[in-house]
């Protein structure tokens, strides 16, 4: 379900081995959404190598099952994944998945892209735990 007409609830792009998911304005990230973004990250990057950044634009809502399938799925995952929140309602909101979903792949919340481009070069190029 959509709440901005027939535009993708998501946007995913690679750029020099980063990964960019852009969860777009008013979406509703359910598991079937949740579902196409994994699918379609996959296809971006088969070995799960590459970093992971998340904007997300005005009036997303995510479901607690789709939060659940994403943490579930990516479990053996080793990728970071950084969520850009450009305001306090943002920040809590990543800050409340990291602590209440414990996600078991490293994923951290940055007030700005370059500050999650430093995070990600800490960490090795194509490393996956399985």
């Amino acid at each position: 379900m959509l709440g901005n007409g027939d535009e993708q609830p998501y946007r995913i792009r690679e750029d020099q081995g980063i990964l960019f998911l852009v969860l777009t304005n008013g979406s509703m990230i359910d598991t079937w959404a949740m579902k196409g973004i994994l699918r379609e990250m996959r296809q971006h990057d088969p070995i799960a190598a590459s970093p992971v950044m998340v904007e997300q634009q005005e009036l997303v809502r995510m479901t607690p099952e789709a939060k659940l399938l994403l943490v579930r799925v990516c479990r053996s995952i080793a990728r970071p994944v950084a969520f850009i929140a450009y305001d306090l309602p943002d920040r809590i909101q990543g800050d409340f998945f990291a602590r209440f979903h414990k996600p078991s792949f490293p994923f951290r919340v940055f007030d700005s892209p370059d500050r999650a481009l430093t995070w990600f070069a800490s960490f090795p190029v194509g490393v996956q735990v399985r």
